[in-house]
């Protein structure tokens, strides 16, 4: 262990943002919430380290998942929907607080610096792509999540804790077993809809992959009922009733959702008429949803349709005044329309609500380049240039700033580096001349 509570508790917070916003955000219902809030409380209290700071949340996407950081819980809408009740909603977030009880979120966290944890999300998806591209797909949320995996022994050893917090609680434990089968056929659900195998779909071979198969898990936590010490039952120890009916509205967007998650998979393969369409028919079964008009922004975002993605930014903040992909959606329209300033101005909003968010300090970075303010321009775009080392302009762009302030070294570095990644682009050919021209006077 590498790190002291308090720093675990820091680094929670830091990575908090990052994990909100790459698993879409804060699924609003002030009352369902604290509904729940109040079961992971509990839990939370009778765990071995109740004095952490805890906040929980529903996170709005449909990926079927929880999780937990110290000082942060989480369960998605998408699997939240699929639950038959409260003991399995305590079985599945007692097993996430039995990861930050025994530190095996500590030990996941220690071994990142605070720079990877944040900026490194979703980075893999912006690798690649050219100018304001890199700026249109950093803007869509949730293609590349930021996962914290777990061998073998701590999800046993997390599911130990959490069958003995539920029982704790008066939950009946055996409602552990059904919670596993739950999450397992919402995975297969999750992946139907979408049209992938689960041997295909790289998120859920990963988040899968340190769990025990399933007959070998279901056995053990058999065991691990039988050996918990004398416990009461409250009521039946499922409270399946008023569960249901907290959740009655959440299942029903989560089918309009459905709409808006083919829409996303048509803007991921770029069939942007196709997911205008889906949109608009998400729109129409439920225009209360920021995340609907966010999407559909950055869809004329795509076709050149500044003034109407503004107006669909703007719509998705009327409804949702902090939701950060309109608000960084809103600086790609002001950057592509040159007004660099209102750009920086959005950009910096968006890194309010998501410090390590890549594409927001890439906008910054080239906005303040070209503004020519290359030392303001630096630090943003070589943040950027950590998380995402292969885009073909960035390393140019810093051989710039670099130069300007005198750095030459290091301005001959990220020369090398644009040349090797892009070295027929006019950053490329810049490049070259400028590192022959310092080069002979080294």
């Amino acid at each position: 262990m590498l790190v002291s509570e308090n720093q675990e508790i820091s680094l929670g917070r830091e990575a908090a943002p990052a994990l909100n916003w790459e698993f879409g955000g804060e699924y609003h219902d002030p009352g369902l919430e604290i509904y729940l809030g109040n079961i992971a409380r509990r839990i939370w209290r009778n765990s071995e380290r109740p004095g952490l700071p805890m906040e929980f949340h529903i996170q709005n996407t449909s990926l079927p998942n929880a999780f937990a950081l110290p000082g942060y819980i989480a369960i998605t809408r998408g699997l939240l929907g699929e639950l038959e009740n409260e003991a399995q909603f305590a079985a599945i977030i007692g097993h996430e607080i039995g990861h930050v009880m025994a530190r095996h979120t500590a030990q996941r966290l220690s071994r990142s610096t605070l720079q990877q944890l944040g900026l490194a999300v979703g980075a893999s998806v912006l690798a690649d792509t050219k100018g304001a591209d890199a700026l249109l797909t950093a803007g869509a949320i949730g293609s590349s999540l930021f996962l914290f995996k777990y061998n073998r022994s701590q999800e046993i050893q997390a599911d130990r804790l959490g069958v003995k917090y539920m029982a704790a609680l008066g939950y009946d434990p055996v409602e552990a077993l059904r919670a596993h089968e739950v999450l397992e056929a919402s995975v297969k659900n999750y992946l139907r809809r979408h049209g992938k195998s689960q041997a295909r779909d790289n998120y859920i071979t990963n988040l899968l992959s340190t769990h025990p198969r399933t007959e070998v898990r279901l056995y053990e936590i058999r065991s691990m009922i039988s050996e918990l010490p004398p416990f009461r039952t409250a009521g039946d120890g499922r409270f399946s009733v008023r569960f249901q009916q907290a959740i009655k509205d959440l299942k029903r967007v989560n089918t309009d959702y459905f709409i808006y998650d083919n829409a996303y998979d048509q803007y991921q393969k770029k069939n942007f008429a196709a997911a205008d369409l889906k949109l608009r028919q998400a729109i129409s079964a439920n225009n209360r949803q920021a995340p609907f008009y966010s999407l559909r922004g950055f869809v004329k975002l795509n076709q050149q349709k500044h003034n109407e993605a503004e107006e669909l930014f703007s719509k998705a903040l009327s409804i949702d005044s902090g939701f950060q992909p309109s608000i960084y959606g809103l600086g790609v329209v002001h950057y592509s329309s040159d007004n660099y300033d209102q750009a920086i101005h959005e950009f910096k909003r968006s890194l309010g609500l998501f410090p390590g968010h890549a594409g927001s300090h890439f906008g910054i970075g080239k906005s303040y380049f070209d503004k020519r303010r290359f030392s303001s321009a630096l630090p943003y775009l070589r943040n950027y240039a950590g998380a995402v080392p292969r885009n073909p302009e960035v390393h140019g762009m810093l051989g710039i700033c670099y130069e300007s302030a005198g750095r030459i070294a290091e301005a001959v570095t990220e020369y090398k580096k644009q040349i090797k990644i892009e070295p027929d682009s006019d950053l490329g050919r810049y490049a070259k001349k400028r590192l022959a021209v310092l080069e002979e006077h080294r």
